[in-house]
């Protein structure tokens, strides 16, 4: 049998409830903290809002990514600014659908490129719609800063900082400027 590719995934969208909890209980991404998050946490976070990308051919859930609101601080100089932003809180595949071609004939873009792409638009529709945000922020485990930088995110300057909460130690803050087009 041959494996698919990202493009022939049915792939929908829904945002995390107690009705399609249930999907989170066979997820597993690699990281147990962010496992976790998704099953016992992220239905109830109050200050997040977590999508699922569920395969509707295998009623199985694919990714899931988290996003909230946030902020950057930039003290450079004389003058501290804030930066308001939407934060990526989680961005995490199944391990299944990792590492997965979207198209048969490519090793790039991923599977996860692709969804990665669709959340920057979406966040991009946000913020331009809804709450005027002018950066997204995330903080990325070491293994993910190559994918991020493929998809225009910058790691955060010396007089750039963020979030200190517990579930960002050992991560590296980056940002992408919804500013500038994500088409060149």
């Amino acid at each position: 049998m041959m494996a698919k590719c990202g493009e022939e995934y049915s792939i929908e969208v829904q945002i995390l409830n107690k009705e399609n909890i249930r999907y989170t209980e066979k997820f597993y991404c690699g990281n147990d903290s962010i496992d976790d998050y998704f099953r016992h946490q992220a239905e109830k976070d109050q200050t997040a809002v977590t999508y699922l990308f569920i395969d509707k051919d295998e009623d199985a859930l694919i990714a899931c990514v988290t996003l909230a609101c946030s902020a950057i601080f930039n003290a450079a100089g004389d003058f501290s600014t804030i930066f308001s932003a939407i934060e990526i809180k989680y961005f995490a595949l199944d391990e299944k659908y990792q590492h997965i071609p979207y198209r048969k004939d490519k090793k790039r873009p991923t599977l996860a490129d692709m969804l990665l792409d669709y959340m920057l638009y979406t966040i991009e529709e946000i913020s331009h719609n809804k709450v005027g945000a002018s950066k997204i922020v995330l903080y990325s485990v070491k293994k993910a800063i190559n994918f991020y930088k493929r998809h225009a995110f910058k790691e955060f300057g010396d007089s750039m900082y963020g979030d200190k909460g517990y579930y960002v130690d050992g991560c590296q803050p980056m940002y992408f400027d919804l500013n500038e087009p994500l088409i060149d």
